[in-house]
């Protein structure tokens, strides 16, 4: 995040994070010693067409369910900083630089993961041990970041992002085109290793990129799922996401939990939480047309300039979403972060 990071040690703008030019995304305390907070022993595409599927909300419409990948898939899923060439899901290394390139890694990451995938699924920028890594098969994913190996090619923030979008906005859906439906993402999530020291944040957020149709302004709305700094420091805001590589697109973001305006978990999620946990848990953030319209009213409170926001719903597209761990950690700091994902959904539904 790195505003947020100087703000929250300074400011939000890097949780929507910096996922990558066309949609990159988006922290500090004052500990000198190493806050180790966690770290556990390793445990013994394409978008589809929206369906309607039946599950516990009355009126259910898929826009996403996770692909499988194989292992003959990994190195077309996994990539470095480059554009994506294609509306499929991807895992992408953001903020190494151009230049990086990917290779295989035969340590296993799931000491910091405690996800287990075949020999040949693990990805980083070194084959050296303990360095950044994704791991990727099946429905399952696997990222270790550890701040200084490597370090980022610019400011201090490297996020790791699984993540879909629609590049043909022809195709890309409006949740909130019909009366009394929901947008919602949901999918499987561990975080069991996270430490920092000194000015370094570990955090987790899941994100969606909205386009409203008529002024074509985009905006984020971000979910914060895990963040040591406790939830008590991520209220409803809004903020830029001007980091040295970031959208300098607007983000609008909450903790998952109870309190936000802007947002809300869906009836099984788990919430918010500042402490690692080692088995998987169930998060879902579902976001209903008047939170979006209650988000889009403060945006334009807190910055006139973009006052030509629609504040109608129903005008805004869905271009883009992703899960986004992140480490912020300027010079002379550290922050290590293992988390694992599996079967991510986002649906349309009628609760």
């Amino acid at each position: 995040m790195h505003d947020r990071c100087k703000r929250f040690a300074s400011s939000p703008a890097r949780r929507a994070g910096a996922a990558w030019r066309a949609i990159c995304l988006i922290v500090a305390t004052s500990c000198l010693t190493g806050i180790a907070l966690s770290q556990s022993p390793p445990a013994s595409p394409e978008v589809p067409a929206a369906t309607a599927t039946n599950d516990d909300a009355p009126s259910r419409t898929s826009l996403f369910r996770q692909p499988e990948i194989s292992l003959q898939e990994v190195d077309a899923c996994v990539i470095g900083a480059v554009e994506p060439q294609s509306e499929r899901f991807l895992v992408r290394l953001g903020n190494y630089g151009p230049a990086a390139s990917l290779v295989l890694q035969a340590w296993d990451a799931g000491k910091f993961t405690r996800l287990q995938v075949p020999a040949g699924c693990q990805r980083g920028l070194s084959s050296e041990p303990d360095t950044t890594a994704v791991q990727v098969f099946g429905r399952e994913i696997g990222i270790w970041i550890d701040s200084d190996h490597p370090r980022p090619a610019l400011g201090a923030l490297l996020p790791i992002t699984p993540a879909s979008w629609w590049q043909d906005l022809s195709r890309a859906p409006l949740p909130f085109s019909e009366p009394n439906r929901e947008l919602a993402i949901a999918f499987d999530l561990k975080v069991p290793t996270a430490s920092r020291q000194s000015a370094a944040e570990v955090y987790v957020t899941t994100n969606f990129l909205f386009r409203d149709t008529r002024s074509k302004q985009a905006l984020w709305l971000a979910a914060t799922l895990f963040d040591p700094r406790g939830e008590a420091r991520f209220p409803d805001t809004v903020h830029m996401d001007s980091w040295e590589a970031g959208t300098q697109l607007p983000i609008l973001f909450s903790a998952l939990n109870s309190k936000s305006r802007w947002l809300h978990p869906g009836p099984r999620s788990s919430l918010f939480t500042d402490q690692p946990f080692a088995e998987y848990r169930t998060f879902e953030v579902r976001v209903s047309a008047a939170e979006l319209q209650a988000a889009l009213s403060a945006l334009r409170k807190a910055r006139p300039s973009l006052a030509a926001a629609s504040l109608d719903p129903r005008d805004y597209q869905l271009t883009h979403f992703n899960i986004n761990p992140e480490v912020y950690a300027p010079q002379g700091s550290r922050g290590r972060l293992g988390m694992a994902i599996r079967d991510v959904r986002v649906d349309l539904l009628t609760p």
